[in-house]
């Protein structure tokens, strides 16, 4: 028993010293700060950027092509050649393949506020976590205080011989219950203040400000619920972008155009029926079509992407049915937990207290014994825990719903 309390003792002082250093920072504050430090959001920010560097390469167009001969083309006297040529592409052709990157671009901003979305609700039920573990603490340290007074009183109470040893170690064990939960209660807190800093990701080590854990935000059920806007813009994006890229493959059917230019010499009598020291140089110019008549695997592409694009819009209608029936189900918990707390904030505690003072009277009076009286204390004990587990599932249920109705 003295090593569990010079541990419990060891542990509040090391907590202590490390609460010294932690800033209390209310909710929207860690909204703002996880937003312009958190690495994820960094690296969503850096997809935006290149995909804004990228757009332009739409316009990429092929190699210029430029070959030389030498050799003896219409005489024995030897000649040179050289000859340039371009192959380009109809402009439908270009910008289908813009249309696939600006597409992109518009789905990396939303895919940031998505995550933007995702961090809102990480943080704020960490914060709802804090500010539980912060209300069963003072219960645990309630219950500490008491089944500590009761031990000295059964400690008391066998050495004068008014009671028997097993008075006196049912309050031991008590204390000690009480003692172990507060121990991995701290050791649930660093966990839970290690995760709240690592999504704010600054150099200052936060924790939560003292909040009324209690109180409660109405919250109206929307029965023309269709979805959160954040969430169906980008899955509605992603019907955009899977439609682009079929008219991008669409347009590799286009025919492709060639321009080439010619330069070349002709030494002897074959340029022109005389003899010349010094040849001429002769020019020319071509032009020619490709046209796509082996195209059968660019329609295959072409069929599948049709499949992509159906693809998107089933998921579409996936992620809009998943989020009504989040919402309808997270309502219907909210429904059922919000008449828990209602009735353990209107008569729970009241029959609590009055569990226990009656309890603690009966017990000093000595109409009860100390067994009868350790049921009644932790009936009531067992109430204001209820509350505290109660009111902590309500919160996290209301920042679900908050954030499925955010716009």
């Amino acid at each position: 028993m003295k090593q569990l309390i010079k541990i419990v003792l060891t542990i509040s002082v090391l907590i202590a010293i490390q609460l010294k250093a932690q800033t209390p920072i209310s909710l929207e504050s860690a909204y703002e700060k996880a937003f312009k430090n958190n690495l994820n959001l960094k690296s969503g920010q850096l997809r935006i950027d290149y995909q804004d560097k990228i757009k332009k390469s739409h316009a990429v167009i092929d190699p210029l092509n430029v070959s030389g001969e030498i050799g003896q083309f219409v005489s024995a006297y030897t000649d040179t050649k050289f000859s340039v040529n371009q192959t380009v592409r109809l402009p439908g052709f270009y910008n289908s393949q813009k249309q696939v990157l600006m597409e992109e671009w518009k789905n990396s901003m939303l895919s940031l506020e998505v995550q933007k979305w995702q961090l809102k609700r990480e943080i704020a039920l960490i914060y709802n976590e804090l500010n539980y573990q912060n209300e069963k603490e003072k219960l645990l340290l309630r219950a500490d205080s008491i089944y500590t007074n009761y031990y000295k009183r059964a400690e008391l109470r066998l050495k004068k011989g008014e009671s028997n040893i097993l008075e006196k170690t049912t309050a031991e064990n008590y204390r000690s219950q009480a003692e172990i939960q507060l121990v991995n209660l701290k050791k649930d807190r660093e966990v839970s203040l290690y995760q709240f800093n690592f999504l704010i990701n600054d150099e200052t080590i936060y924790s939560n400000e003292n909040v009324n854990f209690y109180e409660i935000s109405e919250f109206n059920r929307d029965s023309n619920y269709v979805g959160n806007s954040v969430v169906l813009k980008q899955l509605e994006q992603q019907k955009s972008i899977e439609l682009a890229k079929l008219k991008a493959e669409k347009s590799k059917l286009l025919p492709t155009f060639n321009i080439g230019y010619n330069n070349s010499s002709m030494y002897g009598t074959g340029a022109d029926d005389k003899f010349y020291e010094r040849s001429a140089r002769f020019h020319s110019g071509m032009i020619g079509v490709g046209i796509p008549l082996f195209n059968g695997a660019q329609k295959s592409l072409i069929e599948a992407q049709k499949i992509n694009q159906l693809i998107a819009e089933n998921n579409y209608e996936i992620g809009s049915k998943n989020l009504k029936n989040q919402y309808e189900m997270l309502f219907g918990a909210f429904e059922k937990l919000k008449s828990e707390t209602d009735y353990y904030q209107s008569k729970g505690l009241k029959n609590a207290e009055t569990i226990m003072k009656t309890a603690n009277r009966l017990y000093d009076e000595g109409e009860i014994n100390y067994l009868e009286w350790s049921i009644l204390i932790n009936q009531s004990l067992d109430i204001q825990n209820k509350l505290i587990d109660t009111q902590k599932m309500l919160n996290e249920k209301i920042i679900q719903l908050n954030n499925l109705t955010q716009q």
